[in-house]
């Protein structure tokens, strides 16, 4: 059964999109997205003379009335698209609540996951843990197994502390096709730690987007004055605080400053970009939001 933001009408809009590759991947049979190779798509790609044996349907007449010489035309092959989706399993991911967040970023995922599969296209699901062998879903193709990313992503709880370079290492070993990238997390780590997974993809020669999750209690915290103690969601670490308006300032103030760092990575990066607040409307941020940024056409 779908989860509840996935309406009739939101799965109907979904069908309409299509992502949207800045790379040209060689892949494995006909499709829609660019490939280095030359084929009989409707992408025009060069002209190259005549030999005898080539098709005469591909002649342009055009130069051979201005020069008196045959040229053929040339066509981009289309191919198939494989996309990868990494989704943040660490502790912070449930906070406040695996509902309120972990849920709400599988919710994107799975949305993004529904484009590719209606597009009869590739989609791998990732979770990024801590500790034991890499968590992924096989590939999926087609409609049909949006069923099968929904399992997926249900079975897992966010727990522990991961470190985003190694995490992401260790899925990208088993990593054969290039393809699309896309990672969702909220970023709440060292700026040295994202910034090396991400060079991880691209290094890679995937095309990388990435979406920020956030809950609404991480941009605004809805503290009582006083004094608090603050428990590490990953390490359990306690904190004891003195909670006003001072470190509630200095509080934002970092936050916005991290997450501009981030961006600004991104965009350095050749990075798509975007910030999703689980408070808001899935079906505004995937129809609304990530067009803008360049993720579909």
């Amino acid at each position: 059964m779908l989860p509840a933001p996935f309406t009739a009408d939101f799965i109907s809009r979904l069908e309409a999109l299509r992502l949207k590759t800045r790379k040209q991947f060689l892949g494995s049979r006909p499709g829609s997205y660019s490939s280095p190779r030359r084929g009989t798509s409707l992408e025009f790609a060069d002209y190259r003379r005549y030999s005898p044996g080539d098709d005469i349907r591909y002649l342009d007449w055009g130069i051979f009335a201005r020069s008196d010489r045959l040229y053929v035309k040339l066509f981009r092959e289309e191919v198939d698209l494989f996309a990868y989706l990494f989704i943040d399993a660490s502790g912070s991911m449930g906070f406040p609540s695996p509902a309120a967040k972990f849920s709400r970023a599988c919710h994107v995922a799975l949305a993004l996951a529904y484009v590719v599969l209606a597009n009869h296209d590739h989609v791998k699901l990732h979770l990024l843990q801590q500790g034991g062998a890499p968590v992924a879903s096989p590939f999926y193709r087609g409609r049909h197994r949006i069923m099968d990313c929904i399992d997926f992503v249900s079975s897992s709880t966010p727990s522990g502390p991961v470190e985003m370079a190694p995490a992401l290492a260790e899925h990208l070993q088993r990593l054969r096709r290039p393809g699309k990238a896309i990672l969702l997390s909220d970023f709440l780590m060292a700026p040295a730690s994202y910034q090396q997974g991400l060079n991880l993809l691209r290094a890679l020669n995937l095309d990388i987007s990435v979406i920020q999750v956030l809950a609404r209690p991480e941009l605004s915290p809805p503290f009582p004055r006083g004094g608090l103690a603050l428990v590490d969601s990953e390490s359990r670490a306690e904190l004891q605080i003195q909670w006003g308006g001072e470190l509630r300032r200095e509080y934002g103030e970092r936050l916005e400053r991290h997450n501009r760092e981030l961006k600004s990575f991104c965009h350095q990066s050749g990075i798509h970009y975007s910030l999703f607040v689980t408070d808001g409307e899935l079906d505004e941020f995937v129809l609304e939001t990530l067009p803008t940024i360049g993720l579909f056409k």
